[in-house]
């Protein structure tokens, strides 16, 4: 029997003419968002999405999964359905991230260093207003998670000038660290940074790690800078330090509940800037992640599963 695939992604046919280019005799299932996924499932083999897509519907009506290749670095969408089974291998997207995540990021740190919404307000507007800014050069930022993206953020911060500090469970050397703290020495880092930059997953132990008394231990002249998971925050602790001005401002791509509520306090708070989770939303994201995929389909038809890239150990 051919492998089925079913893959759900805004660019569904992108991965399947691509895949089908190299496995000719793979068969396909596709849709574009998680809501249009309603047909047999029964026979899937694969599915290939971003986690943000899964639903447990889909786990529960496939008995007949043996991998998942996520879109994505993060699969804790994955994890948290209760249909997943154990004996279903999970890969990610680990390794194509850095390069776009980097630049993000670094929009988000002058977004919001600039005061990019005040300025877009006084253009709308015909306002000539000179406002002072900061540069990035000469100062720290403090990067929660020292894996591959944060290496790259790191790596482009000292190209700026700036002192970059890292957080981890792992003391070692890494590139683009000046230095690499343990992760119970996250508020010690806090309260050095000019830049606090959360690109940690929502894991059990990261839950709601960004807290009131490490808000506090921030210098009111600092900013803080969420690109990981919105889980890792406690975001009405952070609402109230930014409502209170104890720290500068905020700039997040990610949150607790995506999207964004309407009646969230962040839209309208004049020291924040938001991006609705675009860190990986790239035109050119398939390029960066298809050589990944195809490697791990050329082995996993090969009956190779244990030497595919990025096993998700659970």
């Amino acid at each position: 029997m051919p492998v089925k695939i079913l893959v759900v992604d805004i660019h569904a046919e992108l991965y399947r003419d691509r895949l089908q280019a190299e496995f000719p005799d793979l068969q396909f299932i596709l849709f574009h968002n998680a809501a249009e996924v309603a047909c047999d499932l029964s026979d899937i083999d694969v599915m290939i999405t971003f986690g943000i897509e899964i639903r447990d519907h889909m786990l529960r009506d496939a008995p007949q999964l043996k991998w998942i290749q996520s879109l994505a670095t993060g699969v804790d969408h994955f994890l948290r359905c209760p249909s997943l089974r154990p004996d279903v291998l999970i890969t990610s997207g680990r390794g194509v991230h850095g390069v776009p995540m980097r630049e993000h990021v670094l929009y988000l740190m002058l977004a919001i260093g600039h005061d990019a919404k005040r300025q877009v307000e006084d253009q709308q507007q015909h306002v000539w207003q000179r406002r002072l800014w900061t540069t990035l050069h000469g100062k720290t930022a403090v990067i929660a998670g020292s894996g591959i993206v944060g290496s790259a953020i790191g790596e482009m911060l000292q190209a700026l000038g700036m002192y970059v500090i890292g957080v981890s469970r792992t003391v070692r050397k890494a590139r683009g660290f000046d230095e690499i703290l343990a992760s119970d020495r996250l508020r010690e880092a806090a309260a050095r940074s000019d830049y606090l930059i959360n690109i940690l997953p929502a894991t059990p132990e990261n839950t709601a790690l960004f807290d009131a008394g490490l808000f506090a231990a921030m210098k009111s002249s600092a900013y803080y800078i969420s690109a990981g998971r919105g889980q890792t925050v406690d975001e009405a602790a952070l609402i109230a330090a930014l409502r209170e001005r104890r720290i500068a401002g905020a700039a997040f791509d990610v949150f607790q509940t995506e999207p964004l509520p309407p009646e969230s306090p962040f839209w309208t708070m004049p020291n924040v800037f938001i991006t609705p989770h675009v860190g990986g939303y790239i035109v050119e994201y398939e390029d960066f992640i298809m050589p990944l995929i195809i490697g791990n389909m050329r082995l996993f038809l090969a009956g190779r599963q244990k030497e595919m890239a990025n096993i998700v150990a659970r």
